[in-house]
This record gives C-alpha cells, structure tokens and sequence, in this order.
C-alpha cells in the first residue's frame, strides 16, 4: 500500500513538473510574439527607450546610423503599419543593395550574421 502511494505522488509530482516546464515554454512563445506598446507619436522612441534599453540607444547613437540621425523607424517600420522588433535583410536591403556583401544574391547569409544589430560593427 505505501508503495503504491509513492507512485503516485511520484507521478503527481513529474505531471506537475512537466506541465510546469509547458507552461513556462509556451509563456516564453508569447513573450517573442508581443507587439509593440501602442505609440506616442509626440515623443520620438529614444526618448522612452533611453529609460528601457539604455544601452541600446547608446549603441545606435554611435553608430553610422544614429550619426547620420537615421531613425528607428527606418529598419523597425513606424508601428502603424508594421513594426519589427528584430528587423530582416530586406529591409537593409531598400537603401543598401550593391554593397560588397549583397545578400540578395542568395544563400542563407544575412546581415545580421556578420554585422550586430544596432552598432552595424562586424562580430567580432
């Protein structure tokens, strides 16, 4: 009898334990898949990001882009129509085709293989 209830509770626990783990998988899933908030057009998006990605506006601010005040919204979409959280070849694409490396011209290589996200410097 009390083995039989160390059965049970053994596979109470691993039942617990594996939803557990779903639910923290699927909740991760969600998180990927969140829009943007809803935005203020008044304010520019490094005046919010400044206080919730710091050091992401310091890296774009230094860059070639933020040097040249190209906005956020020239890689990310301008949050009515579309916004990318993590934007894509094709986008880069619509002011860089012809650099040295052009993506377009097939394989797997994208930008953002050799260059990091908002510094544009090569990985080192």
């Amino acid at each position: 009898m009390n083995n039989k209830l160390g059965k049970i509770l053994l596979a109470l626990a691993l039942g617990v334990f594996v939803l557990s783990a779903w639910q923290i998988q699927a909740g991760d899933g969600k998180a990927q898949g969140q829009k943007h908030p809803e935005l203020d057009y008044s304010i520019s998006c490094t005046e919010c990001h400044e206080e919730v990605t710091p050091e992401i506006v310091a890296e774009w601010k230094s860059s070639k882009h933020g040097m040249m005040n190209f906005g956020c919204y020239m890689c990310h979409g301008d949050g009515q129509v579309e916004f990318k959280a993590k934007p894509d070849t094709e986008g880069c694409l619509s002011c860089h085709t012809g650099s040295p490396v052009d993506a377009s011209k097939g394989g797997n290589l994208q930008c953002f293989t050799c260059h990091q996200g908002h510094t544009l410097k090569f990985h080192q």
